[in-house]
């Protein structure tokens, strides 16, 4: 069985890629998330627990992504703010997961 790692996988996107997964696939999938205004710990509702695991946290946290990569065999990475127009209000959200968080996983 494979074990993934889905970042943002409560977000829109994530969330449809991680019930696919499950209902096509015998892997284990692990959920990453900060559950910001993207992000909804429903989307994943009556999806089997014994195959699903959902981490509440953020990728730019390097200790949580070292333990988490410890016991994945492939990565997806979803996460990200994603609402252009936000950026202009207050950009620091956007350099911290789009560019921070990405160079945490990469790391």
């Amino acid at each position: 069985m494979t074990r993934l790692l889905v970042t943002g996988g409560a977000g829109f996107i994530g969330s449809n890629f991680v019930h696919h997964v499950i209902e096509n696939t015998e892997h284990h999938v692990t959920v990453l998330d900060a559950l910001t205004y993207a992000g909804n710990r429903r989307s994943l509702e009556g999806l089997p627990e014994d195959r699903l695991t959902f981490v509440h946290g953020d990728i730019t946290e390097a200790g949580l992504v070292d333990g988490l990569f410890a016991d994945t065999d492939a990565v997806v990475h979803y996460a990200a703010e994603s609402h252009n127009d936000n950026s202009l209000n207050d950009p620091r959200p956007f350099l911290d997961t789009n560019i921070i968080g990405t160079y945490t996983l990469l790391e």
